[in-house]
């Protein structure tokens, strides 16, 4: 499963981005051919992946989106033989195309971007295939489905749903991305809802994002937290009282977790 402060940062697969790629501060970089290319400047955009890739696909940990319909063929088929982490599939909705391209998968981590109401009805088939790694939320095409009024409510089971799937079969789960790039209050405020809500992490649009999330974290002293745990070993209770706070061993289990996995990520 995914670092719990792993940060996945979208950059479109553009001239202007491909210099840039070793000083991008983000864990994961997901190539989009998609979403922020306009259809003209996909071809383009397909050739520069595969510049990136055969680059920096074994220095850093590099995921393509790619598109769906007629291009999904043509673009797994030109960058499947490089060397690098996986595909994003967008508007997964069936594991079928996993089996037609076992070939071009087997070996990569593939992440299943699931954005309408079939990919949410069939999350349990497809989190407990065995070449998925982790499932991803695409809010805004989800509530477009759904029609012009259905806003962040419309979007809880579906995202909660997700949640567990991608749990249950021990997968990571990344949220919808937050379009707020200016104000990083507001954006981890919509990052900590997402952790709240059990998600692994988040998908992220501008490395301002990804540099608020890694400065979250750093912020959550480690040294803090095994005081906790080491004053409630040390206490004869099965409670804690500790700076205005009650700790009982749930709580102090998942503060041992949440450690375990900073150990990881560090």
């Amino acid at each position: 499963m995914a670092r719990i402060n792993k940060t996945w940062l979208f950059v479109p697969a553009k001239e202007k981005y491909a210099e840039r790629i070793p000083q991008i501060e983000a864990d994961a970089v997901i190539l989009d051919l998609e979403d922020s290319l306009a259809p003209p400047q996909k071809e383009e955009g397909l050739l520069l992946a595969a510049g990136i890739l055969g680059k920096y696909g074994k220095s850093r940990e590099l995921y393509v989106r790619l598109n769906s319909g007629e291009r999904f063929d043509r673009e797994i088929n030109a960058l499947w033989n490089y060397d690098f982490a996986g595909f994003m599939i967008p508007k997964f909705e069936e594991t079928a195309v996993l089996e037609e391209y076992e070939k071009q998968l087997r070996g990569k981590e593939v992440i299943a971007l699931i954005e309408s109401v079939k990919g949410i009805m069939e999350l349990s088939k497809i989190a407990a295939h065995p070449l998925i790694s982790g499932l991803a939320f695409g809010g805004e095409d989800f509530r477009k489905e759904l029609g012009f009024e259905a806003g962040e409510e419309a979007a809880v089971y579906a995202r909660s749903r997700l949640v567990l799937q991608a749990f249950y079969h021990g997968k990571f789960s990344l949220d919808t991305v937050s379009m707020e790039i200016r104000d990083m209050d507001v954006f981890l405020e919509d990052y900590r809802r997402s952790k709240r809500l059990g998600f692994s992490g988040k998908l992220l649009i501008h490395p301002a994002q990804a540099a608020a999330v890694k400065d979250y974290y750093r912020r959550k002293d480690p040294e803090y937290l095994r005081g906790i745990v080491a004053a409630f070993e040390e206490s004869r209770d099965g409670i804690l009282q500790l700076d205005g706070k009650w700790y009982e061993r749930p709580h102090i289990e998942k503060i041992k977790k949440y450690l375990q996995e900073m150990e990881i990520g560090g």
